[in-house]
């Protein structure tokens, strides 16, 4: 077989297997194999591989994808399987090449036998199809594409009625005891298959092991009801019977297995055996010690809730963790759940206690360390408690705290008991209730980290999943009213913030009412003014806990807590502290990391990246309702001016050392607020780097500055983000902060910063090729700068707009226009703009044909970037003469030209410097002969150049590919790239590329003996 979709996707030919990596590759690659010998329209692997939200190069792409794909197969021999047939193209494949066709067909040959009766023929033919599966189907079974995860799914069920139809046939054949093991597997695996657990309630009652076999129907009723809410089906009910009966004596029919009634499946597993049961340790002779009666058992656990779910395998992992306390080790075992407050410590505590009850048969301590209003409960009253607890009467209780410690321990040292201390304040508080001896684990819960407790093994849980919670749900108002409202039940999850205390008073509340539709409760609960109100039931909220970590702080935590919701983004870096306290920066990331420590502030550590801290939804609001009642709103406005002067700081420091200096921006009037030199240093480090992680937070504090009145700062911010917007293709982002900003200077009046809104949106037109509208914004903005007086913006919308001429094919206005802007600009000193302004003005020169003045023009555009230090202009430049030098057939020197640019692009991290860096050398390699390396190095040009949404690029080195496969002899190749090519300058309304274009195609056509279309393209270039 050549083709395997049965597992991972792989292609051999005769010269070995192919190398297809590429996702899209492979995508494509498996929606043609799919439909084999059929035709795949374009529009539907476009679908496949983008879905609802294509790129405008989508086609071109998919283009790119089947010519790889081709290439790499032909490499091992497999040269004419894909082929084009409009409107799309067609995998050819043979009967036995494609591992589903032989799976298929050796199946139908299983059925058919086994319709016959020949069940060991049939069994044979159903292990040899199952044979050829080698995993999931295509991608392991888990797609990037929505189009391929509907027949990845129907071959999965294909290949599990296989498998039910081989058990069949093994059962007709008497081999029962021999299916058992395979088919507890497959039912563990499939838990909600009726169809298996049929099978193995069979094989095991025919095997003699009713009892398991009547356990199997008992755990798949309890899956079924659990997970779905409805009763095994009539299969499974009538077989329970059977065997229930002593009727199963025939084997079951063998047929094709009943359609799934619902999702796949729990595997029954072995009955567990009876937990031994420890006797209770013999009194230790304390009276001896004391002059009292030996100690009590005490039962200090609160009841567990009968609802307790979502943390089964962690409950699992800490009983095991603590029954292994008693037995392998003399040392002490310390377990701490920390978690923020209402995230379920205490009723995992309880109900783990509850579940080792009979392996502690000397007792279960159990005290809260927080008294009602917050404040810790001190050890020596704690220790008094337990030794009552233990029998000790008042009277024979030792006054001193060492004392009572000292008691506490000889007490329990010969005993096995669990302790449990809830809700610790720290490590100082636990330590003088510890026991001294390995029988007596304790578990503590805690909001804070505890990491000063020595030999302690900590456990941090977090907030629901959206899994868990859905089962809270279910647990609580039952599987059916879940179900049925599932988007509400979804929305209840997300607005408590998946917290299970706001979760359970949520449940508990519509419990209350059951004629309350869910979507009543995310109603009330969408207004966060009220949402806290709503959280409360039955005297337990979340508020209250909230408020008791709050009132625990410190004044400068207090303030900061308040503070931090002012913040709309979802996460920050610990610098913002200091500005919202007006402290050091040492400082403040000190009170940060106590908000940290008692759980109010998340933080999040991922390798490679800053940490990044957040607050968690509710959270949030309870830090709103503070900052309410205890700060005004001109103490906000003042605080929130300080965080957004200093991003602002941040932002023009991190373009500097980008792009070594303030090239191309104009500046407001705006305050910077400084921070210590070793902070911007350690933030700024890798300032590219940096942007991408803060870009979220960067938009945000654009929109509250709009939000704030504060109009200077927010067109200043957002001008100094658009390099680095353009540079990675940001365009939303760009677009985002600039009409916010241009409607907030508007609404002040602020002409000036109209002016550099109004130029810098034209200017992202041009990058995305919108040429009128880009006019349009150019020349108004151009005006308002002449109106202000500042001739630094007026240079550079002049420069901007004469970009547009020249990519219009209006040279002698692009060129007028380029002289202006050059005037100005070398009167402001911007000679990075200068050099900008010379290398267009050298590339008329070359479109001309004027090779020594193009020349002379960017050795002066390269004198003025030599003086601004701008390596990223710099190689543009270099590009521009490594064209012009191929231009006169310089291939040598274009070479060398090429390959110093490629090397500054990759050193400055500019993608679309790189893509025209290597479209250059491509084109070096084909006038060298190396045709191959030229279309690899092309290809890897467009995969950057499509991540960039760079489509002036993609259009060029589609127009590259197409001149490489011409010059190879590849037309019909060539003629893909070219009309590719000229879809994407059409639509940019790139008249010079248009026509280049439809030259190299009357080429191409002329080349391949088409008169007739060489001529039209002839004359459609030169109109």
């Amino acid at each position: 077989m050549r083709f395997r979709l049965l597992g991972p996707l792989e292609v051999v030919g005769p010269g070995g297997p192919a190398l297809i990596t590429a996702e899209r590759q492979r995508i494509v690659l498996a929606v043609l194999l799919l439909e084999s010998n059929r035709i795949v329209p374009m529009g539907h692997l476009v679908d496949a591989v983008w879905g609802v939200s294509p790129p405008p190069t989508a086609r071109a792409q998919i283009q790119i994808c089947v010519s790889i794909v081709r290439a790499s197969m032909a490499k091992v021999g497999l040269p004419d399987v894909i082929q084009t047939r409009s409107p799309g193209y067609l995998a050819e494949v043979g009967d036995d090449e494609l591992d589903l066709h032989v799976f298929e067909r050796v199946a139908s040959a299983g059925r058919t036998a086994a319709e016959a009766g020949r069940f060991d023929e049939a069994a044979s033919a159903f292990e040899s199809a199952l044979g050829l599966w080698r995993g999931s189907s295509c991608f392991d079974g888990g797609t990037p594409s929505m189009a391929l995860q509907a027949p990845a799914a129907r071959l999965d069920e294909q290949r599990l009625a296989v498998v039910e139809q081989w058990a069949d046939a093994r059962l007709a054949l008497g081999l029962h005891q021999q299916l058992v093991a395979r088919l507890i597997d497959l039912v563990m695996q499939n838990p909600l298959r009726e169809r298996l657990r049929a099978q193995l309630m069979v094989a095991l009652s025919r095997s003699g092991r009713q009892a398991e076999a009547l356990e199997v129907y008992r755990r798949g009723r309890r899956e079924l009801i659990d997970e779905l809410g409805i009763e095994p089906g009539e299969e499974l009910r009538r077989l329970q019977e059977a065997i229930l009966a002593g009727r199963l004596d025939c084997p079951p029919p063998v047929s094709a297995p009943p359609a799934p009634r619902a999702v796949p499946a729990v595997p029954a597993a072995p009955a567990a055996p009876p937990e031994p049961v420890p006797a209770p340790t013999p009194a230790a002779p304390t009276a001896a010690v004391t002059g009292v009666e030996p100690p009590a058992v005490p039962r200090l656990l609160p009841g567990a809730i009968a609802d307790f779910s979502g943390r089964d395998d962690l409950l699992a992992s800490l009983k095991a963790t603590l029954e292994d306390a008693t037995e392998t080790s003399y040392a002490l075992r310390i377990v701490s759940i920390t978690g923020k407050g209402g995230v379920g410590k205490t009723t995992l505590a309880v109900h783990l206690g509850h579940s080792l009850a009979k392996r502690f048969p000397d007792g279960q301590m159990f005290v809260k360390l927080r008294g009602p209003s917050a404040q810790p409960i001190l050890p020596t009253r704690i220790l008094e408690r337990f030794l009552r607890s233990l029998g000790i009467p008042g009277s024979a209780v030792p006054s001193t705290i060492e004392e009572r410690a000292e008691l506490f321990r000889n007490l329990v040292a010969d005993r096995r008991m669990l302790i449990v201390l809830d809700d610790a304040i720290d490590e100082e508080q636990v330590r003088w209730l510890l026991p001294g001896s390995s029988n007596c684990p304790v578990l503590i819960t805690s909001r804070s980290r505890l990491a000063g407790l020595e030999g302690a093994s900590a456990v941090q849980i977090d907030v629901f999943t959206t899994e868990q919670a859905l089962q809270l749900l279910s647990r609580i108002l039952g599987a059916e009213r879940i179900h049925s409202e599932l988007s509400g039940a979804l929305q209840l999850i997300q607005l408590c913030g998946n917290l299970a205390l706001a979760l359970r008073i949520v449940a508990a509340r519509l419990a209350a009412r059951p004629h309350w539709p869910l979507s009543k409760m995310v109603a009330r609960l969408r207004d966060e003014r009220q949402r806290l109100d709503e959280l409360t039931h039955g005297g337990v909220g979340v508020r209250a806990g909230l408020a008791m970590a709050y009132q625990s702080l410190p004044a400068d935590a207090q303030r900061l807590f308040r503070r931090l919701s002012m913040l709309e983004a979802a996460e920050f870096s610990s610098w913002v502290a200091a500005p919202l306290l007006d402290v050091a920066v040492a400082e403040a990331e000190d009170t940060l990391e106590f908000l940290v420590d008692a759980q109010l502030v998340d933080v999040e550590v991922v390798k490679g990246h800053r940490p990044r801290y957040r607050l968690h939804d509710l959270v949030r609001v309870y830090s709103q309702e503070c900052l309410a009642e205890h700060e005004s709103t001109a103490e906000r406005s003042v605080v929130l001016g300080r965080v957004l002067s200093t991003w602002l700081l941040l932002v023009e420091e991190a373009h500097r050392r980008a792009y070594g200096g303030d090239h191309t921006l104009i500046h407001g009037e705006a305050p910077r607020l400084a921070l210590d030199q070793s902070v911007v240093d350690r933030e700024l480090a890798d300032p590219l780097g940096w942007f991408e992680d803060e870009r979220a937070s960067l938009i945000t504090a654009v929109r509250q500055a709009a939000g704030s009145g504060l109009d200077e700062l927010c067109w200043d911010l957002a001008l100094t983000l658009v390099t680095l917007f353009e540079m990675y293709g940001y365009f939303d982002d760009w677009r985002t902060t600039h009409e916010i900003a241009l409607e907030v200077t508007r609404h002040h009046d602020n002409r000036r910063g109209q002016a550099a809104m109004l130029y810098s949106l034209g200017t992202l037109h041009m990058f995305e090729y919108k040429l009128d509208e880009a006019r349009r914004r150019l020349g108004l903005g151009c005006e308002l700068f002449r109106q202000v007086g500042d001739v630094h913006g007026t240079a550079l919308a002049l420069r901007n707009l004469a970009f547009v001429d020249r990519i219009q094919g209006r040279l002698d206005e692009a060129m007028e226009g380029y002289e202006q802007a050059l005037v100005m600009l070398s009167e402001v000193n911007d000679s990075t703009a200068e050099a900008h302004v010379l290398s267009n003005m050298a590339q008329i020169h070359l479109d001309r044909g004027l090779i020594a003045e193009g020349k002379q023009t960017m050795a002066a555009g390269l004198a003025a970037v030599e003086r601004s230090g701008n390596r990223r202009v710099r190689a543009q430049i270099l590009v521009r003469l490594g064209e012009a030098h191929l231009q006169i057939d310089e291939v040598t020197e274009a070479e060398y030209v090429f390959t110093r640019a490629l090397e500054t692009v990759r050193a400055v991290g500019d993608p679309v410097g790189e893509c025209y860096a290597l479209r250059g050398l491509a084109i070096v390699r084909s006038r060298q002969g190396s045709h191959s390396a030229a279309y690899e190095m092309l290809e890897q040009a467009m995969v950057i150049a499509s991540h960039a949404h760079e489509t002036l690029a993609i259009g060029r080195i589609q127009l590259s590919l197409g001149e490489v496969a011409a010059d190879k002899g590849s037309y019909d190749r060539a003629k893909e790239h070219i009309t590719a090519a000229l879809d994407i300058f059409e639509r940019m309304q790139a008249v010079r590329w248009q026509k280049q274009t439809l030259r190299l195609m009357s080429d191409v056509c002329a080349a391949s003996d088409d008169a007739a279309a060489a001529a039209a393209y002839a004359q459609a270039s030169s109109g």
